[in-house]
């Protein structure tokens, strides 16, 4: 059974559909077998430091500002085929159109994700322009090359017989978030910002009280749903403190990586040697095969994506 699978309820249908009928209702979960703590606090507490700018980027985000007005600048709503082109070109200009097949279903919990040679989309999702760009940098122009390239190194599978230890997740998702923004022309942090609070007041706050929180920044249900289910997840009963905190990888990854890239003259190119932590990239870059393949967005204009990561630093104070 994979960790996903663990920390996903057996009734968590029926019990979201309970929460819809009443908002004050704390579910109360079912998994497969009980969650320890370690799982839930793996990658830690979020951090003062971190809280206090994730409180920054949301007010001079929201300053004059509703989520309708953030969903509006990412663009014109594409229909499925224009989608389709759009994940379809990206593939056969990184000549990995054989690699993966796209599968829509509304079965997917996720707008987008991809696996080892699958592209899912979510067909009840909307799917806007620059949005739909950012997805398809992060999904296959950050998680998917990474694996792939990892699969060429003479440490596949064998990370840790090369000392490649550091746990590599902060960088994984710090970089696929970060690659999520160049497309936009508004280049906010605010959703991980999101996810970075509402992990830290879930440590107080039951599901009903974090679900009011959450409120003042998304007021879309299914959106709202998902963000407070994340930081609760792993509790029985939701009524009490706690929750899984993994997605805090995801703000303090973009930190961490945007500082790297800083360090680094804005190339990527050592953290695309496989899945490592940037903290590994420079050995793994001494041992490795040359022959890996670099996103389009960074190799057709190493300078504008110098200046779009200077922006996103600028704008989000990293």
């Amino acid at each position: 059974m994979s960790w996903l699978d663990k920390v996903t309820p057996i009734n968590l249908l029926e019990e979201k559909e309970k929460f819809f009928a009443d908002q004050t209702y704390n579910p109360q979960f079912i998994f497969t077998e009980p969650i320890d703590q370690d799982t839930l606090y793996r990658y830690g507490l979020p951090k003062k430091e971190y809280l206090d700018l994730a409180k920054e980027i949301l007010d001079k985000t929201y300053f004059g500002r509703n989520e309708k007005d953030l969903i509006m600048l990412e663009g014109p709503i594409l229909s499925q085929n224009e989608v389709n082109h759009k994940f379809t070109t990206f593939l056969k200009m990184h000549k990995l159109e054989e690699r993966f097949s796209i599968v829509w279903s509304t079965a997917f919990t996720s707008r987008a994700s991809i696996n080892k040679n699958t592209i899912k989309l979510r067909n009840n999702a909307e799917f806007r322009k620059d949005g739909t760009i950012g997805l398809i940098y992060h999904e296959i122009g950050t998680h998917a090359l990474r694996r792939i390239n990892y699969e060429k190194q003479p440490w596949y599978r064998k990370k840790n017989e090369f000392g490649l230890t550091t746990d590599y997740l902060r960088t994984e998702e710090g970089l696929a978030a970060l690659h999520s923004l160049l497309p936009k022309t508004f280049f906010s942090a605010f959703n991980s910002a999101i996810r970075y609070l509402a992990i830290h007041y879930s440590q107080n706050f039951s599901f009903s009280e974090l679900w009011q929180y959450i409120g003042a920044y998304i007021q879309d249900r299914e959106t709202r749903w998902m963000v407070t289910f994340r930081q609760k997840r792993g509790l029985t009963d939701t009524s009490q403190p706690g929750g899984m905190t993994k997605d805090l990888v995801y703000f303090e990854g973009m930190i961490e990586v945007w500082r790297w890239l800083r360090d680094n003259e804005y190339n990527p190119t050592n953290l695309y040697y496989g899945k490592i932590a940037h903290e590994d990239s420079a050995q793994a870059a001494a041992i490795s095969s040359n022959n890996i393949l670099l996103p389009s967005f960074y190799t057709l204009s190493q300078e504008i994506y110098k200046q779009k990561m200077e922006i996103i630093g600028l704008f989000n104070n990293f």
